[in-house]
């Protein structure tokens, strides 16, 4: 067993503790957004008259291109500039245009101001990735950002309580006049409501300091060419590119559908299947915790792939559950076998992240997490939603049979993510191994 192994990581201040609470509460706001109008996705397609086809392209490509062009761009700025102001005009940014999504009932208007919230999100987590790879050690880097991933889980959970509370007080208040926009819709009120609070919390940013920039000598960062990386590990970038990404489309195409799923399938309102819903989000935040200590703990103990192994483990077993959970005519078992997938195999973000942060330079690691993210997201909310739309229109010619595309999307994408991320376990060991001992040879120097 390494050394390493042996002894403590450094005690980890407070003010790291806050400055990641404060980025969990951000990527929380960022999920919200996301999320809310997958609640709402009906009363939209009603009032614009769009199709399924057209939804998914409001919920996926409209954010996802925006969202994969300027992570590059905001993953370029974090490595020059700094984080902080990144980051609060990022969030400032999405959560305008969240909330004209829902002032403007118009399609293409609305296509436009998704474009906006995806460019906003995108440039949190690099910034944020570059924040906490510098105040947390690399035995703690996994549960740090598996915490700051809780703030998907508990986006989601946010999402659909205050989601359902925004569309009950908007039902009640239908007909409310807004100065300047007018007539609003339910679905338009519950849009902004859940958007507003960004614009207030994002000041937060300006609670934590910034740390130095830093490489594993402890010296000042310097500029660190791109491109010659990218290609001396190419092998393993690109099996964890594509394994990776095949879970986002499984992720993104749940997230985007299920809620219409159990409404036409169980035919049950946002404000019963919200708390549910925001319940097994919150079990699964638990979850990525203590996923995250157990990855921490085989890594310290000379597992270096451990990250991609653990999540393979994990994806075996949600194969079965996800060929047979949209089958399910027992709205509550289906909602319990969808929980233990949600569990168990959606959260892939946290494996891959921490992946990258360990192998990729520090003077790089804003543009390579911006760069996999936006893919991560282009192929995840671009294809998901979109794909699942298409089974729906064009394969099976029917809204109601939303569930056996789901099932059929599914099935294809948890097993190709599996067989590409076993097949990346032997080139990212290699790789994490020369970088892991990069690491120690540097810190040995040092003392």
């Amino acid at each position: 067993m390494p050394s390493t192994a042996r002894s403590a990581p450094p005690r980890v201040s407070a003010g790291a503790w806050w400055m990641l609470a404060v980025l969990m509460l951000f990527y929380t706001l960022s999920f919200v957004q996301r999320i809310v109008i997958s609640m709402v996705v009906d009363p939209i397609k009603h009032s614009l008259h769009l199709s399924d086809i057209q939804l998914g392209l409001l919920m996926g490509p409209a954010f996802a291109l925006s969202y994969c062009l300027f992570g590059v761009l905001f993953g370029w700025a974090a490595d020059r500039f700094s984080r902080r102001l990144v980051i609060f005009g990022g969030v400032t940014l999405w959560s305008a245009c969240a909330a004209l999504c829902g002032a403007i009932a118009s399609f293409p208007l609305m296509m436009l101001f998704r474009v906006g919230v995806g460019a906003g999100e995108a440039a949190l987590t690099p910034a944020a990735y570059s924040l906490i790879t510098d105040r947390f050690h690399a035995r703690r880097l996994t549960v740090a950002i598996a915490i700051y991933q809780m703030g998907a889980k508990f986006g989601a959970a946010a999402a659909f309580t205050l989601g359902s509370l925004g569309i009950a007080y908007a039902t009640v208040h239908a007909g409310a006049t807004v100065p300047v926009f007018g007539h609003l819709e339910p679905w338009q009120l519950a849009l902004i409501i859940t958007a507003v609070p960004g614009m207030v919390l994002a000041l937060l940013t300006f609670t934590f300091g910034e740390p130095a920039r830093t490489t594993d000598s402890g010296k000042k960062d310097i500029a660190t060419p791109l491109l010659p990386f990218l290609r001396s590990e190419w092998a393993a970038l690109t099996l964890i590119a594509v394994g990776f990404a095949c879970s986002a489309i499984t992720l993104y195409s749940l997230n985007s559908w299920v809620p219409a799923y159990i409404g036409r399938q169980f035919h049950w309102a946002p404000t019963r299947y919200g708390p549910i819903i925001s319940l097994i989000s919150l079990i699964s935040a638990g979850g990525m915790i203590v996923k995250g200590m157990i990855v921490d703990w085989l890594y310290t103990r000379g597992m270096r792939d451990a990250h991609i192994r653990f999540f393979t483990w994990m994806l075996a077993a949600a194969i079965p559950l996800c060929a047979t959970a949209f089958f399910i005519t027992n709205p509550y078992v289906f909602l319990v076998m969808y929980g233990i997938i949600d569990v168990i195999a959606l959260q892939f973000i946290v494996f891959s992240s921490a992946t990258i942060q360990l192998l990729v330079p520090s003077a790089l690691r804003g543009r390579v997490t911006g760069l996999y993210l936006g893919m991560f997201t282009l192929l995840g909310l671009g294809v998901g939603p979109t794909f699942t739309a298409s089974l729906t229109d064009y394969v099976f010619h029917d809204e109601t049979k939303l569930g056996s595309a789901l099932a059929l999307s599914t099935c294809i994408t948890v097993p190709l993510s599996f067989i590409m991320l076993r097949l990346a376990l032997r080139p990212v060991g290699r790789a994490l191994a020369r970088a892991h001992d990069q690491r120690e040879a540097r810190a040995a120097a040092a003392s």
